[in-house]
């Protein structure tokens, strides 16, 4: 056998690459912590399971409840019974539920039925039990619990859970299967791993896809012969090249994936830049000839502009200066016959004031004069006989005592007459005014035309110079367009380069392939021989020889010509499936570790066109594999109880003699 190549420490790897790159180790390890990716010696990891017991309690559609309590020992167990529906498939999903986080093939209806499920195990050395309980009509309507004991034995011995010290909880379909996830990719110190989908992401171009504990539990429960994939029951590239690795232990598995996942991560984003510059310089060129079109545009109108006959426009500017300076004067002069309109209207209102006054005093004194009070208006202190006498006598007023004015008719009407012709006057002026105020309207009016067209004349005189407006606007674009084009010049873009951070992943992604390699070449020529071997036991017939690899492919020759894996028969997929996975736990074995975890579950294991001969020799090979590794459970379903007699104890046969398991 060919000596087992030397694993170099990460110490040596970063070494290396800083020697390769002539830069300083630290930075190898700061590129490195950038990306998230930690490079770390690989030690043997403990990630065996043991299952211990399984209870279920729970209650039938038809209201029957029922209870399961199985404990389990390592070795090969079979759940048997020859009829259809009776329970296998069932028995088999309820070890798989808290295992996984989630059945796989466990039929709705009988999912619901389940009130309370515990499984105790052992979990990498820890006593562990998964509770799961479903309580209906309750939102969310199922829970876990995760807790742990100090030995088996307290575990066992734990009834219910109170007793237990709890590690991790969670409620709702999704949380129980991250608690469960989380809770084993931690205690068998596996991480999620990202591999790289060349098709992925939004853009199609590639992506990282990011698998956990569902993924790597495939390598336990073996598929069905109908699936083409050879190990897991996720189908997504690379990742049953990544669960042969990571159960075999090639050295720096993980660290080899996630460098992968950067580097190509790296080079779609080099790809995306580089097209953009070229996007970009290729937008720069179209806008750069439009621009020189613009500019060529405006040059010829500019030459055009310089070039034609300048006119003499002083007339015109003298025409507008005259017409602004009358049309100021007349501005004013209207401003005078305002003011002299508003006073002739204000002397006219006067005199039709006055003489509205003096009729009303004439009036008020002819008819007070015919007043013969008889008491004072004010106080009613009555007028005596003698102030009567004496108003008739001395006209003095019998009220206050007063000399009472004389009241000349001619003298009154004379005054009226004298304000009737000054209003007369009065209107006069002002229709004069107001006529002359209309005059100075129309000729102000006619000064504002006057002075828009002067105005205009020397606008259209100026638009067609030259050394004006336009000229200058004109320029000013011009110059802005080579502004442009002087700053965008005509080279094209530097393509991007490339950082030394990319560098480093490429290197040290080039060191680890090669220390995976050297691990895969070591041992995977090994387990071909195991795999051509117990394929011919279990009935693969005329198989010439199988190359393993770290794709995921076997590559089988059958009769001198290569066979696809999912171009084998159903049959012969499920009989290589075991023979891979028995090769893999032997290599483990063979160097002393565990980083299988030692248990493995098939469906119905001689249903896909397996003779009953080949059948018990599988069967019977899994039990010489559990004498070689005494923890190793394997737990399988069958309908032919015949396969078992003689090969398996009794009492790791499950079976019932009535029409169901449970």
């Amino acid at each position: 056998m060919a000596t087992p190549p030397v694993v170099p420490t990460a110490d040596d790897l970063l070494t290396q690459a800083a020697a390769r790159l002539d830069v300083a180790k630290h930075q190898v390890e700061r590129s490195l912590a950038e990306a998230n990716i930690a490079l770390s010696t690989p030690a043997p990891a403990d990630r065996r399971l043991r299952i211990l017991r399984l209870r279920v309690d729970g209650t039938k559609y038809n209201g029957e409840p029922f209870t399961i309590d199985w404990p389990f020992e390592p070795g090969v167990w079979a759940i048997v019974h020859p009829s259809n529906s009776a329970g296998k498939t069932s028995l088999l999903e309820f070890l798989v539920w808290p295992l996984r986080g989630a059945p796989r093939d466990l039929p709705p209806g009988v999912q619901s039925w389940v009130r309370t499920l515990r499984l105790d195990l052992v979990v990498a050395g820890k006593p562990t039990r998964i509770t799961l309980e479903q309580i209906p009509g309750l939102l969310p309507p199922i829970s876990v619990d995760i807790l742990t004991a100090d030995t088996v034995q307290a575990l066992l011995a734990a009834a219910d859970d109170n007793p237990l010290r709890l590690v991790a909880e969670g409620s709702g379909t999704d949380d129980v299967e991250r608690v469960i996830g989380s809770f084993f990719l931690d205690a068998l110190r596996m991480e999620r791993t990202s591999l790289w989908s060349a098709t992925g992401g939004a853009d199609g171009e590639g992506a990282p896809q990011v698998h956990g504990w569902p993924a790597y539990f495939g390598a336990c429960y073996l598929n069905a012969g109908g699936d083409e994939l050879l190990l897991g029951d996720v189908s997504a590239p690379g990742l049953p090249a990544k669960l042969l690795e990571l159960f075999v232990d090639i050295p720096y598995s993980t660290a080899h994936a996630q460098l992968s996942v950067a580097v190509k991560g790296r080079a779609k984003a080099t790809r995306q830049a580089q097209r953009r510059a070229e996007g970009d310089l290729h937008a720069r060129s179209t806008e750069r000839a439009e621009w020189q079109v613009q500019l060529e545009l405006l040059q010829q109108e500019i030459q055009e502009l310089r070039g034609a006959p300048e006119a003499d426009i002083a007339p015109l500017l003298q025409r507008a200066d005259q017409a602004a300076q009358e049309l100021h004067r007349l501005r004013l002069s209207l401003n005078d016959a305002a003011q002299s309109l508003a006073d002739a209207t204000a002397a006219r209102v006067s005199a039709e004031q006055a003489q509205l006054d003096a009729e009303e005093t004439w009036q008020a004194r002819r008819v007070l004069g015919r007043l013969n009070p008889s008491c004072c208006p004010r106080c009613e202190e009555p007028v005596s006989d003698e102030r009567r006498a004496a108003e008739r006598d001395r006209a003095t007023c019998a009220v206050c005592t007063r000399p009472l004015p004389e009241v000349a008719e001619d003298i009154a009407e004379a005054v009226l007459e004298q304000l009737t012709t000054d209003i007369a006057a009065a209107k006069e002026a002002e229709s004069a005014a107001a006529a002359h105020h209309i005059a100075v309207q129309a000729a102000a009016d006619a000064a504002v035309t006057a002075h828009q067209q002067a105005t205009e004349a020397v606008s259209s005189a100026l638009a067609a110079s030259p050394a004006h407006v336009r000229l200058r606007e004109l320029e000013l674009m011009a110059a802005e367009l080579k502004g442009r084009l002087a700053a965008t010049g005509t080279a094209p873009p530097a393509t991007p380069t490339a950082s030394v951070a990319p560098d480093v992943l490429s290197t040290v992604h080039q060191l680890v392939e090669a220390t995976v390699k050297a691990s895969a070449d070591y041992l995977f020529p090994t387990m071909d021989t195991e795999i051509i071997s117990l394929s011919d036991q279990f009935g693969v017939q005329h198989l010439n020889s199988v190359a393993l690899k770290r794709n995921g492919n076997v590559n089988p020759v059958k009769e001198g010509i290569k066979h696809p894996f999912k171009k084998l028969s159903r049959g012969d997929r499920l009989r290589m499936r075991v023979a891979t996975v028995i090769a893999l736990l032997r290599a483990g074995a063979a160097r002393h570790i565990d980083s299988h975890p030692g248990i493995l579950f098939i469906d119905s294991i001689a249903a896909e066109e397996m003779t009953a001969d080949a059948a018990r020799r599988l069967i019977g090979e899994l039990q010489t594999l559990t004498r070689e590794l005494p923890e190793l459970q394997v737990v399988f379903t069958t309908a032919q109880p015949d396969l078992v007699e003689g090969l398996l104890p009794k009492d790791h046969i499950i079976t019932h003699d009535s029409e169901h398991l449970f």
